[in-house]
């Protein structure tokens, strides 16, 4: 097992999502129910094994240059000229891993609408998140019917709000809800971006990385005012 810049890079992100992590060619990678992040290793392939605390196992890999790696059932051995470390692995009982892929996640759906986001758009979203932190992040076309997204607070009125558009035309009206966008570390990069009913996939166009969040629920509407809108037809 030889990791990467750009192993290590992705599973350093991935090691902020969730300290638990299984080592393997394929990474899979969850924050509770809201996020799947996947990625490919350029690494060979390897035997699988588990780690409880990713990144206190990658302190340990970057205390090397370039070791030899013994994978044990048990036990993970590093060595470098005349230094050895042994590293014990995780039982699964003790880790919180992701239950399914991304594919099956959505399974066969359709995108409702589609549009790319740029390693600036991305870059930039970061940048305003880190000032003002607001905790929703709202997807719709703007007045010009292009894709724009808005990071807000839904819950205050006097809430400032940032919008960049990615100039894209749409046809599509819709408005989808990222809830704790501004927690969710996703690294910088190109994305093709997807919006299913209730997830949002953004794949990395770069890499072969992806993530799937969960988009709030859309509201229903009252039962009192569906009555009255159904009286007012009529």
């Amino acid at each position: 097992m030889k990791l990467t810049r750009q192993d290590r890079q992705v599973i350093n992100n991935f090691a902020k999502l969730n300290k638990n992590l299984e080592f393997k060619k394929d990474l899979k990678q969850c924050r509770e129910r809201y996020l799947l992040a996947e990625y490919t290793l350029q690494s060979d392939e390897f035997k699988s094994f588990l780690i409880y605390d990713t990144k206190e196992f990658l302190k340990v890999i970057h205390c090397f240059n370039n070791p030899k790696v013994i994978i044990n059932d048990d036990l993970i051995t590093l060595q470098e000229f005349n230094n050895e470390f042994r590293y014990h692995t995780a039982e699964k009982s003790m880790m919180v891993l992701p239950e399914k892929t991304i594919d099956e996640t959505i399974s066969n759906q359709t995108p409702e609408t589609q549009f790319e986001l740029s390693f600036d758009d991305i870059k930039e979203l970061q940048r305003v998140n880190d000032i003002l932190k607001l905790p929703h992040l709202i997807i719709k076309p703007d007045e010009d019917n292009c894709h724009s997204l808005t990071y807000t607070d839904i819950h205050n009125k006097k809430s400032d709000e940032f919008s960049i558009s990615t100039y894209q035309k749409t046809n599509r009206d819709y408005k989808v809800r990222v809830s704790g966008f501004n927690e969710l570390p996703i690294l910088i990069s190109d994305y093709q971006v997807s919006i299913f009913e209730k997830s949002i996939l953004l794949e990395s166009k770069d890499i072969p990385l992806k993530y799937l969040i969960a988009l709030e629920p859309k509201p229903t509407p009252d039962t009192k005012e569906s009555e009255i809108k159904k009286n007012a037809k009529n």
